[in-house]
């Protein structure tokens, strides 16, 4: 199987790790190639005349706009957000479709809100329609909408995590912060999100196009996070539970979990105590390998 992974994020990079193992894999950013159709970096190749030499069977668009150090990011910048998150991924899709190549699009599930379990059929009640929601969270519903219609997937992940010391590794943001807000949470383990996308790639003629929550198996609270990075001698000695009021915040958080019994069917992730485990595990053992 030949896979094309656009974005060398975290998100990408974990994924062509693993793919790398098991198949013909290229990945490329935007610098160079332009698969975006932003002309962001100049010298950047065309995306159709790059595909013309290529033979992919799968493409897993892993680029997007979450801010940074965090979301309130986006609020500072909306144009970027909105031409990252919507306006650039159908045209992605687009050009892949006229290649005859299937696009599976790493999105987020942070365009719901409350401890319920929220299926792929409901509808986002933190996302474009609500003046409350953040402005990425709206982003991220919109870019659910422009892709309507796509030969491929949209697969939401809340929350991810690992064993790498990477700023965007959930564990790794609760070390850095002080305060943190504890609610019920679907998270996504990174490991786990990369076989459940080389699986939709493997079986992408046994899979119907549509959007899928790719999420672990079971939820967490922030105070059992942190009892178990506690537990293997990780920790802020600083950390405070707070309320989202109690916190200067640009924008909302989304706090939920999300059904996945519609992925589960097929493919049945860990639970995510389990894969919290084990990469605690190993981000402590890479905490001591630098200390």
């Amino acid at each position: 199987m030949n896979v094309l992974i656009l974005g060398s994020g975290y998100v990408g990079n974990h994924l062509f790790n693993h793919i790398k193992r098991y198949h013909d894999v290229e990945q490329v950013n935007q610098r160079q190639v332009d698969y975006t159709f932003t002309q962001a970096f100049k010298g950047s190749q065309d995306f159709k005349s790059y595909l013309m030499d290529k033979r992919f069977d799968v493409a897993v668009n892993c680029s997007g706009y979450t801010g940074r150090p965090n979301v309130d990011a986006c609020e500072d910048d909306k144009a970027t957000c909105w031409k990252y998150n919507v306006t650039a991924p159908p045209k992605t899709a687009e050009m892949l479709n006229r290649f005859k190549i299937p696009m599976i699009h790493v999105s987020s599930g942070c365009i719901y809100q409350k401890d319920r379990k929220w299926t792929e059929k409901d509808e986002p009640n933190f996302g474009l329609y609500n003046r409350d929601s953040s402005f990425y969270s709206m982003s991220k519903h919109a870019g659910e909408l422009a892709l309507d219609g796509m030969d491929g997937y949209i697969l939401r992940i809340r929350m991810p995590f690992c064993g790498t010391d990477q700023h965007k590794n959930i564990l790794v943001k609760y070390l850095k912060y002080n305060d943190i807000l504890s609610e019920m949470n679907s998270l996504t383990s990174i490991p786990d999100l990369c076989k459940a996308i080389e699986r939709f790639a493997v079986h992408r003629f046994d899979w119907k196009d549509g959007i899928y929550n790719v999420v672990n198996r079971g939820g967490a609270t922030a105070e059992q996070i942190m009892e178990l990075m506690k537990d293997e001698g990780l920790e802020n000695p600083n950390w405070n539970i707070v309320k989202i009021t109690d916190l200067n915040l640009k924008a909302g958080r989304s706090n939920c979990t999300l059904a996945g019994e519609k992925l589960w069917k097929k493919y049945k992730m860990p639970y995510v105590l389990d894969s919290l485990k084990d990469s605690i595990r190993i981000l402590k053992r890479a905490r001591d390998g630098n200390a």
